[in-house]
């Protein structure tokens, strides 16, 4: 009997420290649904959060880091060599799986945050996002041109803003309260967004939150995109006939001029 209420109790105080921990950090979107139609130009998304009454706080000692990923896409670069006396696109490398869209918000820059292998563990960061390659597609000569490949995306990604760095991106506004705003340009592409937040202490993280948040399409435009999926044959078949009508009446028009 002693043993059997020795053993529920233990239970009881592993299941409340698993609560007090799960319960150390709590986090809101203002929306969880982003609608792009012909007139988009971007959206902002604000992530706020607080600590609880029970999480003893303290800015010397905890961080935190917020990620915001995009649906997977695959994506083809290719780098220019001489071969033959002429310049030609020779070498590729292939990803298939490569997020369309990341951008990480800190409330410090993240090397001082924690360390490279923690970072990378994790995967926080441009520096520490992994791609998956191809390997039956690739064509590099070695590891170092590997790096160059990758860091290119990287680097064409910012270019395209789809890619984001920002440390100092999450604010303190006072009473253990943050806030940080994402920002989307108008070319991001619709699907499953993952928000995730990251609690660290002493550079360990010791917590992190996951929030899904949707890009959809609405309007005509998303209607004749979902019939073209549904119905491919039908779609390229009416194509045809509007081609060979708009055709027609330019004929017909410019003849009577």
């Amino acid at each position: 009997m002693k043993f059997t209420l020795k053993i529920c109790l233990g239970l009881l105080l592993f299941l409340g420290a698993v609560n007090v921990a799960k319960a150390d950090l709590v986090t809101d979107l203002s929306k969880r649904r982003i609608d792009i139609n012909s007139t988009f130009t971007g959206a902002s998304l604000l992530l706020f959060g607080t600590f609880t009454e029970t999480f003893d706080y303290d800015p010397k000692r905890h961080d935190i880091v917020i990620t915001v990923k995009g649906p997977n896409k695959p994506m083809t670069l290719r780098k220019k060599a001489k071969k033959g006396g002429i310049w030609i696109n020779y070498y590729r490398e292939e990803y298939q799986e490569m997020p369309s869209y990341y951008s990480v918000l800190s409330s410090r820059p993240l090397e001082d945050i924690s360390d490279n292998p923690t970072l990378g563990k994790l995967g926080l960061g441009t520096d520490f996002l992994f791609f998956k390659p191809d390997p039956l597609r690739q064509r590099l000569p070695d590891t170092q041109s590997w790096k160059e490949f990758r860091d290119n995306v990287v680097r064409l990604k910012k270019l395209e803003k789809l890619y984001i760095d920002r440390p100092n991106g999450v604010k303190f506004v006072g009473n253990g309260l943050f806030r940080a705003n994402v920002d989307f340009p108008a070319n991001v592409d619709v699907g499953k967004y993952e928000v995730s937040a990251y609690l660290f202490r002493d550079g360990k993280m010791i917590f992190e939150e996951h929030s899904p948040i949707t890009m959809s399409k609405f309007g005509f435009g998303n209607q004749l995109t979902q019939f073209a999926h549904n119905y491919p044959w039908t779609h390229g078949f009416l194509a045809v006939l509007f081609a060979l009508f708009s055709g027609w009446l330019a004929a017909v028009a410019f003849k009577r001029k």
